[in-house]
């Protein structure tokens, strides 16, 4: 697809267009967050609608820096809204937000699975047309970047495999040029933690059997990244109905006394 030839060449020229018409200040900025990036666009109506084209190209970028090799990791897009928390949007049920993309002779429904996030299909019609991604069920929404942990069947992994995960957004951070403005958050964010949200609050954490968890938000369990568990090749388990395992800034949650 033409796509995929255009994008690197488009992305730096669009994005500083990009810059200028989104809205991040005011009511509509996006509060501080884990794993919040710069790439927002605000609205103040209940149906928004945001460009493709630019979002599209975002996502192709940041996928094509992933190093070669069996991936560890998946890129989002993650919605949030004026006056949800965290904790909330965690637990978002699919078909609660919605979104699609839409241009002069396309209209394709895009898949937002629970926790509100989604991933970009590649419309080649909908790129030439510049198209946008209209946001419904949601109130001034805005958009940030989200890299989730594979997470093997059996929910059990060396911590070490977590650690070569965490290496793959670095490789990926390390190519974000400077002048990359609104990719900033992706670049410089540590990703310091992970976050395993679960179906329901009995999800555990476990490290060598042990519960681990360093901080709990909602049905959510926090683990800081400590180099000192990969000396000790521990294995990993996510114990419980796992939804999603992200990659967050430990800046933002509270430790469990």
């Amino acid at each position: 697809m033409r796509i995929l030839v255009r994008s690197c060449i488009v992305f730096l020229a669009f994005a500083a267009g990009a810059a200028g018409a989104a809205s991040t200040s005011g009511s509509g900025a996006p509060p501080a967050e884990p794993a919040l990036q710069s790439v927002a666009v605000g609205a103040s109506r209940a149906v928004a609608e945001i460009p493709y084209r630019y979002f599209l190209e975002a996502q192709h970028t940041l996928v094509r820096y992933l190093p070669p090799g069996p991936r560890l990791v998946d890129l989002w897009f993650r919605i949030s809204t004026a006056g949800l928390t965290e904790a909330q949007r965690d637990n978002l049920d699919e078909g609660r937000l919605t979104a699609s993309v839409r241009s002069r002779s396309v209209d394709v429904i895009v898949p937002v699975r629970r926790g509100a996030y989604f991933s970009l299909p590649e419309i080649q019609d909908a790129y030439d047309e510049r198209g946008e991604i209209v946001i419904g069920g949601s109130w001034r929404p805005w958009l940030s970047v989200w890299w989730t942990l594979r997470v093997p069947e059996s929910r059990r992994m060396p911590y070490a495999d977590i650690v070569r995960a965490r290496e793959q957004i670095g490789a990926v951070q390390r190519r974000v040029s400077a002048y990359h403005a609104r990719l900033q958050g992706v670049r410089r964010s540590p990703y310091d933690g992970i976050k395993a949200c679960f179906l329901d609050g009995s999800g555990a954490i476990l490290a060598e059997g042990r519960a681990v968890a360093d901080a709990v938000e909602g049905s959510c369990k926090i683990l800081f990244l400590d180099p000192a568990r990969e000396g000790r090749n521990e294995t990993v388990e996510f114990a419980g109905p796992l939804d999603v395992v992200s990659f967050v800034d430990r800046r933002y949650y509270r430790v469990e006394k």
